[in-house]
């Protein structure tokens, strides 16, 4: 609440939320569906994004894809 004083009082003024706000925070706050990949269909779906092959091994090796999956994937060869 920000406060405002006219002449010698203090007045409380409360600032108006947009009503998307609310709907933000509950939209974040709803459970995540978990949903079963394999490894080729997470290698398929970074190549047809990517479109190449070195792309693809970088973006699915990245440390966000880590974080997403909770496995590290190294490519070999």
């Amino acid at each position: 609440m920000a406060k405002t004083q006219r002449g010698g009082q203090v007045a409380k003024v409360a600032r108006r939320v947009k009503g998307t706000a609310g709907r933000a925070v509950a939209k974040a706050s709803r459970p995540v569906r978990k949903v079963q990949v394999t490894l080729g269909d997470l290698i398929a779906a970074a190549f047809d994004v990517a479109g190449e092959t070195t792309a693809a091994v970088k973006l699915v090796s990245s440390r966000a894809m880590t974080e997403a999956t909770g496995k590290q994937i190294v490519f070999v060869g």
